[in-house]
């Protein structure tokens, strides 16, 4: 009788109840056997679950053994065929790419038939087989597989033409519900499952999957173990798993082949002695290992520890173990690390090491100071040669670590001397060493050979210091001519403004009297020497006077206060009248600013600016003289590139005069030079001079700026607010 549709949908849905209960542990075992009443099972019904326990058995066993998919599903189905009468038995499992059922195991199927379902595509849709997978849900076909079924309208009845009339089909569900594959039975004439069939079929199925599954699982994990060996046998170093017993004991569980590389030993001998390994390196290397390894597994903290080792071959290499501990059920430390090979690059470091101490070597000793370096707790890093040539004495203390007051005690009693008492060293020590702990010091001493040192301590950014030694004994030497330079001047102005100026006056007043009472007595020859002498007498008190005035800026300075420059200028002028109106000249006076300066040198200044402007004045032409100013910030110097500190006003005398030429901008200011003779222009060629030192006792500058016939602009800057008062 032919089946109908329906009636085999009905099959299906009437199974499904039992095919639950038979595979829902999705287990393997007795659990997974069709069971029964013991009363109503016969003695050929046991002895068919005997033989499917005992083919289970040797199906596990061929799992256990890593034998093939095909070989252990090829067993399955030879299984089927043994406890399922008559039946020809397939396994078809879900290709993962193209998702189609693809025969793996069909031992005992008539020749051909594979061939001509493949070529058919009966394995697709039209099977029963595809069918069940696609349902999830065994399908039972009892009776002839004709064309009339469904599945079967649209190719032709392979089955059928192999004399199979007849097929169970059950899905093989993985453990997420999937299709995995398909078992599948086959009859040659009509049969319709009993209840034993139908749970022993769910029970191959299930050992089916399991069979699937565990191929997986094997897969899966002989490609992991292939990519750990590619990437350990990749790793520039070794990978190696290390572990600690709880009772203290410690043995590598693997190590990769890098170790032949790194250490000359075979990861078997480690594998069996770990002190094998360890043998590679130094004695305290080895003596402290297990206490710092025990120390890390305790506190279950990363192991990072760079050793140095010489293998077995006799080389030396330096070495970076890295691993992180896991700790197991039983309290096993399990660790899992690399250790690489690091010699190239602690070879670089230790060349970049040394090129820079000598870098450091070659740039200490190209200066020209002595300089010493201590660290952070004030010990003794470097020092250069500079330093042992400027304390000879200390040579065989100068040693790298020795503490900063070590070194400062042996200096200064090697700068106080012999002489000096124990009370004074301690004392200028004490002074010293409360110094060192500002961020900047400055100190002066004097050698035992006569030798003037100023040392400058600065803090690094690290907290060490940097202290400079300085030769200034030529500075000093320097120093010391300038003040008995000065000190000259000063007497030199002393004897001028009394010693000389009593003889010219002498000179003046006989002179004056012999021309009053003998000028009718003398001959023109001797008139004419009369003049001339007073003449020169009256230049020399002039000269006289300007050097009294250039010596005095410093000399007879005066401190700094606050200066109305308007109110002085116009007293200037005032002072200037007479020579004013006789040379015709127009003086203008802008507004000028009240600023910080010598009020005595201020007039001085003006008044020699307005002079000059008055002295060198053309012939066809009405002087005028324009005094203005401008206050102004971020002014640069014209002689260095530094800008003034703060607002500085920019003082500016004009005139319209004879000027000169700009090759003489800074001739007109050296003392005694003048270029005009004394025929032109009267003058003594100091106060230009004179102008000059004014401006920079108070922080400035002067300069000319010409065009010859055009006249000439004098430019006096100098700071509003002066830093310090007094001069």
């Amino acid at each position: 009788m032919t089946p109908n549709p329906n009636e085999a949908v009905l099959a299906t849905e009437q199974s499904a109840d039992s095919q639950r209960d038979a595979s829902a542990p999705h287990g393997v075992g007795p659990a997974a056997l069709p069971t029964g009443s013991s009363l109503e099972m016969d003695a050929a019904e046991r002895e068919r679950l005997l033989t499917l326990l005992h083919g289970q058995t040797e199906v596990l066993s061929l799992i256990s053994t890593r034998a093939t998919l095909k070989e252990t599903l090829t067993r399955i189905a030879n299984l089927a065929e043994q406890v399922i009468e008559q039946a020809i038995c397939s396994v078809q499992v879900m290709d993962p790419e193209s998702k189609q059922l693809v025969h793996a195991a069909a031992p005992n199927f008539p020749p051909g038939y594979l061939q001509a379902v493949d070529q058919a595509g009966t394995v697709e849709m039209s099977s029963p087989s595809t069918l069940s997978a696609a349902t999830g849900k065994p399908i039972y076909l009892p009776e002839t597989l004709t064309s009339s079924h469904p599945s079967e309208a649209q190719s032709p009845n392979t089955a059928l033409s192999y004399g199979l009339t007849s097929c169970w089909a059950h899905p093989i569900l993985g453990r997420m519900g999937t299709p995995v594959g398909v078992l599948a039975v086959y009859f040659r004439t009509p049969r319709v499952p009993g209840l034993g069939d139908k749970r022993i079929l769910a029970s191959l199925a299930d050992l089916a999957r399991f069979a699937i599954e565990h191929d997986g699982w094997a897969e899966a994990l002989r490609s992991a173990d292939q990519r750990f060996a590619s990437l350990a046998a990749n790793i520039p170093g070794v990978v190696y798993q290390r572990m600690v017993t709880p009772a203290g004991q410690i043995r590598y569980t693997y190590i990769s082949d890098g170790v032949m590389d790194m250490f000359g030993v075979a990861p078997q001998e480690i594998l069996a002695d770990p002190n094998a390994l360890f043998d590679c390196h130094g004695a305290q290397y080895r003596e402290t290992f297990r206490d710092r390894l025990l120390e890390a597994t305790r506190a279950m903290k990363m192991w990072d520890v760079e050793a140095t080792i010489v293998s077995r071959d006799g080389q030396r290499k330096f070495t970076h173990a890295i691993a992180r501990p896991h700790k197991e059920p039983d309290g096993t430390v399990m660790w899992d690390g690399v250790i690489l090979d690091a010699t190239r690059i602690k070879e670089a470091e230790l060349e970049a090491a040394a090129t820079e101490a000598r870098t450091r070597e070659v740039i200490l000793e190209s200066i020209s100071q002595g300089l010493v370096l201590y660290d952070k707790d004030d010990r003794l890093v470097v020092c250069n040669s500079h330093f042992r040539g400027l304390f000879p004495e200390l040579k065989d203390l100068i040693q790298p670590g020795v503490s900063y007051e070590t070194i400062a005690r042996a200096t200064v009693e090697s700068c106080l001397g012999a002489e000096a008492n124990g009370t004074d060293s301690d004392e200028e020590l004490n002074r010293q060493i409360e110094s060192h702990r500002a961020r900047h010091h400055v100190a002066e001493w004097r050698l035992p050979n006569g030798r003037w040192v100023l040392t400058n301590e600065n803090r690094t950014t690290d907290g060490g210091t940097a202290v400079v030694y300085t030769d200034i004994t030529e500075l000093k030497d320097r120093a010391a001519a300038l003040e008995r330079s000065n000190q000259e001047l000063q007497d030199f102005a002393s004897i001028a403004s009394h010693d000389l100026q009593e003889p010219l006056r002498k000179i003046e007043a006989f002179g004056d009297r012999l021309e009053r009472k003998c000028s009718d007595e003398l001959g023109e020859e001797a008139g004419l020497y009369l003049n001339r002498i007073q003449s020169s007498t009256r230049r020399m008190r002039d000269l006289i006077n300007d050097l009294l005035s250039y010596s005095r800026v410093t000399s007879k300075a005066q401190p700094f206060e606050s200066c109305a420059l308007k109110q002085i200028a116009e007293e200037v002028v005032s002072d200037l009248q007479i020579q004013i109106e006789d040379s015709g000249a127009t003086v203008e006076i802008g507004d000028l600013p009240v600023i910080d300066a010598d009020q005595t040198q201020m007039r001085q200044l003006l008044q020699n600016l307005i002079s000059n402007a008055l002295k060198f004045r053309k012939k066809d032409a009405q002087p005028i003289v324009k005094i203005h100013s401008q206050v102004l910030s971020g002014v640069r110097r014209q002689s260095l590139a530094s800008p003034f500190p703060g607002d500085v006003c920019q003082l500016n005398v004009s005139d319209n005069g004879i000027g000169f030429k700009m090759k003489h901008a800074e001739q007109i200011f050296s003392i005694f030079q003048r270029l005009h003779g004394r025929a032109e222009y009267e003058g003594t060629g100091i106060g230009l001079a004179t102008c000059r030192k004014i401006a920079e006792r108070h922080g400035g500058e002067i300069y000319a700026k010409s065009e010859l016939g055009a006249g000439t602009t004098f430019t006096a800057v100098l700071p509003v607010n002066q830093t310090v008062k007094e001069a």
